[in-house]
């Protein structure tokens, strides 16, 4: 029985032997385990007395401090703690010790490496009192990721007080607005203030309705845009602004938040504003100036122009045209001969240019090239006067045509003077023969000689006629002395037609003359008188085309005054030139037909001579001047 008992004792002992064998051997297992993972485990595991020293570390800790474990044992945490932040461990530390609960703190930590190493320390105290068990876990990517977002958001910050930029974001759902501190500002809210009525109430009376319908596109249709509106504040003050909307949507489609931009552009506006009111006050100096105007950029294409420029030139200056379509458009490139590449390579060109165009008069433009000088100095511009000379030119040809008619003049006078006493040799000696058969019978009864007095008579007529053509000539081209004498205008007028009479051009035109007999004299120059006349009658025929008839009549007025008057039916007087046709230099003849100032000498003239001169025409039927000169105060009271 007792032998029974003992084996079953012993077969008990043996079974709770093995158990304690299978426990402990689970046990050391176990601890194998969490040494493992107390080694490998991604975060430094330690443990400090009051003091800090290290009883205990993990290979993590290890590695994270860069000392073996021997090395680290019993040392003080502390040496490891960047100086500026070993007050702030000593702080966490007495706090761990004094508390029960757990404590976390952020260090920076010094171990020997370039870049500091930040870490996230977390202690509690063990039940002795006397140890705490500590986690440090490395933050140095995370702090570095901070530290960056941190100076990002300062960075933005400054960047939009600078631009003066706010930023926001609309949740439509929620009516939920988030906005920086700039934009705030702009809008004159503050952090409270940041709802979307008060958001929406700031903006503009005006404007409000076109910018809560942008809103609701970007939300209902996800559209992004770009909108200029005014805001208004309390104090009547209002300012532009310019934003920038984009909307998130979710995978559905739907807008599920709108982000926008919104910058202070009161003082562009404002600059806008000004440049446009500087750029009308130079664009109306700019076309006030009765020169063509051009400028063309580093290209030589037209940049600017004025309004009189391409009434000079339609087709050449127009915007983008090259300067070559005005001034070498037979070729690409002629910097010797276009003024515009020459001012590009620097100085200053005056030249001249004709535009010869058919069935359009020929242009005779003055150009001057003058260089705009870029700030940088890399894309000067060229400024170009186009001044149409092209009246003067016609008048200096006209000048130069006169001098030579003058010359002409002279020249003829002078013939006439040498043509004249031939003439007077040639009547005398047929006189003389003619005498001669008168006084001698015997030639008259020679047949042979029976035609020679016919022929004398008609020798001694046609000299005499010769003779008168050459004395009105020379009575016409006779240099005035200024002096005034007694003057028969009868005897001026038929001196006058008498002269035209030969002119090739006026034979088929019909002259009647109705002269008043014994028309008073009058008190004048000669010389100025016959210029009027012929003036007036050399206008009259001009004005006819193939036949016509120029009337001229003589009479006396009820106030003393001799009325002559020329009347012609050619092509009449526009009524517009009427009161121009006295001006200097006007004319209504086509080019090349006349100066215009024969009236405007036959004016100065008559008045001199204390007399008017009037003008009645009609275009298609004719005109008539009428003059009126005072009649010679001795004659008139004789």
């Amino acid at each position: 029985m007792k032998l029974r008992e003992t084996e079953t004792h012993q077969a008990e002992l043996e079974t709770k032997i093995e158990e304690l064998r299978r426990s402990r051997e689970e046990l050391e297992a176990s601890r194998n385990k969490y040494a493992l993972l107390y080694d490998f485990a991604p975060v430094g595991y330690f443990t400090f007395d009051r003091d800090g020293v290290i009883q205990s570390v993990n290979l993590f800790g290890v590695r994270l401090l860069g000392l073996e474990r021997d090395c680290l044992l019993n040392r003080r945490f502390e040496e490891f703690v960047a100086d500026d932040e070993r007050f702030v461990f000593d702080k966490f530390l007495r706090t761990v010790f004094a508390g029960k609960g757990k404590e976390t703190s952020r260090l920076r930590l010094s171990t020997g490496g370039q870049q500091p190493l930040y870490v996230r320390i977390e202690a509690m105290v063990t039940e002795s009192g006397d140890e705490c068990l500590a986690v440090v876990m490395d933050i140095t990517e995370r702090r570095r990721a901070e530290l960056a977002l941190s100076e990002s958001e300062y960075n933005l910050a400054k960047a939009q007080s600078m631009t003066h930029v706010g930023s926001w974001s609309f949740d439509p759902a929620s009516g939920e607005v988030r906005a920086s501190d700039e934009l705030l500002r702009i809008m004159h809210l503050s952090r409270e203030e940041t709802t979307q009525e008060a958001f929406a109430g700031v903006v503009h009376p005006e404007d409000r309705e076109t910018v809560m319908a942008h809103l609701r596109l970007g939300i209902e249709h996800s559209k992004s845009y770009e909108i200029e509106h005014r805001l208004q504040f309390s104090d009547g003050t209002s300012r532009w602004v310019y934003s920038i909307v984009e909307p998130s949507v979710d995978s559905a489609g739907k807008v599920v938040r709108l982000y926008g931009t919104t910058q202070d552009i009161t003082e562009r506006k404002q600059a806008e504003v000004d440049l446009r009111n500087k750029t009308n006050e130079l664009q109306t100096i700019f076309d006030s100036i009765g020169d063509g105007i051009v400028v063309y950029d580093h290209d030589g294409l037209v940049q600017h122009y004025n309004l009189i420029a391409p009434k000079l030139f339609p087709g050449e200056i127009r915007p983008g045209c090259s300067c070559r379509e005005l001034f070498h458009p037979e070729a690409p490139t002629l910097p010797q001969d276009c003024p515009v590449e020459r001012t590009l390579q620097g100085g200053r060109v005056e030249t001249s240019l004709v535009s010869v165009r058919e069935g359009v008069a020929p242009l005779y433009v003055d150009i001057t090239a003058t260089t705009i000088k870029d700030a940088l100095g890399e894309k000067n511009r060229v400024l170009v006067f186009l001044r149409d000379i092209s009246e003067k030119r016609l008048q200096e040809m006209h000048l130069i045509q006169t001098e030579k008619m003058s010359s002409i003049g002279v020249l003829a006078t002078g013939i006439a003077h040498e043509i004249n006493n031939p003439l007077t040799s040639v009547a005398g000696y047929a006189e003389a023969l003619l005498r001669r058969f008168r006084d001698e019978p015997e030639l008259v009864r020679d047949q042979r000689l029976d035609v020679f007095p016919r022929y004398l008579e008609v020798i001694i007529r046609e000299s005499y006629r010769c003779k008168g053509t050459i004395d009105h000539l020379l009575s016409f081209s006779r240099r005035s002395d200024g002096s005034a004498t007694e003057v028969d205008i009868n005897d001026i007028l038929l001196e006058i037609l008498e002269l035209l009479r030969h002119q090739q051009g006026y034979r088929q035109i019909r002259v009647t003359t109705t002269l008043k007999q014994d028309l008073p004299h009058v008190l004048g120059d000669p010389s100025g008188l016959r210029q009027v006349f012929m003036n007036l009658l050399v206008n009259a025929h001009q004005a006819i085309t193939g036949s016509g008839l120029v009337e001229v009549t003589t009479d006396c007025t009820d106030d003393a005054m001799v009325s002559i008057n020329i009347r012609d039916t050619g092509c009449g007087i526009e009524p517009h030139a009427i009161d121009r046709i006295w001006d200097p230099f006007f004319t209504t003849k086509e080019t090349g037909k006349g100066v215009g100032l024969g009236l405007a000498l036959t004016y100065n003239i008559v008045k001199r001579h204390g007399g008017d001169i009037r003008v009645e025409s009609r275009v298609g039927e004719g005109s008539q001047f009428t003059v009126l000169l005072p009649v010679w105060q001795k004659q008139a009271e004789g």
